[in-house]
């Protein structure tokens, strides 16, 4: 499992907010190894409702939410915004996922079989699948690129749109692999199965080449305005 849970994760804004320090990460990581050798995690589980820990997870969502916005420059807001988009996909597959589950019927890969195009109450399934792999690194790439874009940094957004570009050429991103309902990663290097629909993202790749291109045409540009005499009146 990972070491960050019990360390330096998410929440800790919150609980310095409420006078947590070092002793806290450290009683917390003691308690997590306590649990986990002694398999008493079910028994926690058993007694403690999820209701209770829900409640903790939905306070630091929105402590963290509002640093986002809170802790950035406030130019940088709409960086923010839009990194927040493919997460926001993200819970809305898993929403659909679920419901694909649960209905029975036709299957996400027969849809998709038929149509690629296919819409569910107006949004396209691909394009929320899509959007839906890998979103933590979509995330931070694309709000790095309208942070660097918001301050004319147009050389340092288009390296980290070629960055994005490569994520989805290898598959971290973007790409995916459907059997029935179940959706998962196709890296370059997999093999497709039979019996399954692909979507490599080459297309997206491409995309991500194009626009740092133009990024990096516009930071010749500015550059050359930059460099102009100017003259005096």
């Amino acid at each position: 499992g990972s070491c960050f849970p019990t360390t330096i994760y998410i929440g800790h804004p919150g609980w310095k907010g409420l006078g947590a320090r070092a002793g806290y990460s450290t009683l917390n990581g003691i308690v997590i190894t306590i649990l986990c050798l002694t398999g008493t995690v079910g028994i926690v589980n058993a007694v403690i409702p999820i209701e209770a820990g829900v409640a903790i997870v939905l306070w630091i969502g929105i402590i963290i939410t509002a640093q986002a916005f809170a802790a950035t420059p406030k130019e940088h807001a709409p960086a923010v915004a839009v990194g927040l988009f493919p997460a926001i996909a993200a819970w809305g597959f898993n929403v659909v996922q679920g419901a694909f589950f649960f209905a029975g019927g036709k299957t996400i890969q027969e849809l998709l079989t038929a149509s690629p195009t296919t819409e569910l109450n107006g949004y396209l399934l691909q394009g929320m699948i899509s959007i839906e792999r890998g979103y933590i690194f979509t995330c931070m790439m694309l709000a790095a690129i309208s942070a660097f874009l918001i301050d004319r940094k147009f050389f340092t957004a288009g390296i980290w749109a070629i960055f994005a570009g490569a994520f989805a050429a290898i598959g971290l991103t973007h790409a995916f692999i459907v059997k029935g309902n179940i959706v998962d990663f196709l890296f370059v290097q997999a093999a497709i199965p039979s019996e399954t629909l692909a979507y490599r993202a080459w297309d997206v790749a491409v995309g991500y080449g194009l626009i740092a291109l133009a990024f990096f045409a516009f930071g010749i540009y500015h550059r050359g305005q930059s460099d102009a005499p100017r003259l005096e009146h």
